[in-house]
């Protein structure tokens, strides 16, 4: 099933009012068939334009508005819960103090989470992780620029377990400070960005993350859960850390993996702006993966300078993307959004076994007082 919806978080620097915004990615960042995008294609080479072309659009009305509670403070987090079809309209968020919410968009709801044992920094990874048997999805929260010795930087939001929840003094959710990355403990560490993460799905359901940083920290792993036959669920909660390899993630920022093709995509760290995919598998065996394959899915204007500030990868649904990618335009200039939708075929003939990606329609997003923060 496809996504129904995408939800764009704008933030208001003037006002300071953070806005939930939702739109139809198919209605606006796609042909109606693949026939049509390559079509279309085909037409702009014959007219010797760039292609896609930009269509400059205005922002959809906001669903809901939020101010960040604490005075002078932010939202430093946005993440969706349970990022499927049936549940793309469930977001948390959680201010600089800490402090926790769950708005749920479909129904117009709020809900308090509580607060996280320690503020993660500003847009921390946030990784949403269905348990074996599990009828609701934990989120993960890792500060992406973890502080020497901190041993509070990675927590996970999960459930109250079912035989609490008669209870109506016991919170429906709960959140649990998990081991930090071993290297933040070693006496050698310096503070580092982690530049990239993701997760991979073994054959019992359990699922482990994978985290890199530049240096000499190289990748770790991150097992959530391992396969019990003893345990009554048939698994158990393992919370363990290992190290991968000194070898980093060829991804800058998130990868996710794409059942459809077996495969992990997201934004190559060699070519800047550039969407990738490779197979991820051979780390389950602690080996370095393989060189990725890199596609150009924005053609940057010549003559222009165009800085990027931020990107974001979806996955829709049925082999389609929506690549968002925020640009300051020179140093000096003014911030605007540029929304992709792409598809990936597999190759004819020969080549069935590659993958070709095809262009739709593009948007550009130009802003005054504000911009896109997250891209959910």
């Amino acid at each position: 099933m496809n996504r129904r919806f995408l939800n764009l978080v704008t933030r208001n620097w003037t006002q300071g009012v953070y806005s939930v915004r939702r739109m139809d990615p198919y209605h606006h960042f796609f042909y109606g068939s693949t026939e049509a995008a390559l079509g279309a294609a085909d037409e702009a080479c014959k007219m010797k334009e760039s292609f896609p072309a930009m269509q400059i659009q205005d922002l959809p009305s906001p669903s809901a508005n939020f101010t960040a509670a604490a005075p002078g403070g932010t939202l430093d987090m946005f993440a969706l819960l349970t990022p499927r079809p049936t549940s793309d309209g469930r977001m948390i968020y959680a201010n600089t103090i800490g402090e926790t919410r769950l708005y749920d968009a479909d129904k117009q709801v709020h809900t308090t989470l509580g607060r996280l044992n320690t503020p993660k920094g500003v847009k921390p990874m946030c990784l949403s992780i269905a348990h074996p048997g599990g009828d609701e999805d934990s989120i993960y929260v890792l500060d992406t620029e973890p502080l020497k010795d901190a041993r509070r930087c990675f927590e996970v939001l999960e459930p109250t377990p079912r035989e609490f929840r008669s209870s109506s003094l016991m919170p429906p959710w709960c959140w649990r400070v998990l081991p930090p990355p071993p290297f933040v403990l070693e006496p050698w560490y310096q503070p580092s960005s982690i530049t990239s993460f993701t997760t991979v799905v073994n054959g019992d359901g359990c699922s482990t993350i994978y985290i890199s940083c530049g240096g000499r920290i190289g990748t770790y792993s991150f097992e959530m859960a391992c396969s019990d036959s003893r345990h009554c669920l048939g698994w158990r909660l393992s919370d363990k850390w290992s190290h991968v390899g000194e070898w980093k993630l060829p991804f800058n920022g998130r990868a996710q993996y794409v059942p459809e093709f077996n495969l992990w995509f997201g934004f190559s760290d060699s070519s800047p702006n550039h969407l990738c995919a490779m197979d991820l598998s051979a780390m389950d065996n602690g080996r370095q993966p393989t060189a990725p394959k890199i596609w150009e899915d924005l053609n940057l204007p010549d003559g222009e300078a165009w800085l990027p500030k931020q990107l974001e990868l979806l996955y829709l649904g049925d082999r389609k993307f929506l690549t968002a990618k925020t640009f300051a335009e020179g140093e000096i200039g003014g911030c605007f959004s540029v929304l992709t939708g792409v598809e990936m075929i597999a190759g004819a003939g020969d080549d069935q076994h590659t993958l070709q990606m095809v262009k739709h329609k593009c948007a550009r997003f130009v802003f005054t007082d504000e911009d896109i923060e997250w891209v959910l």
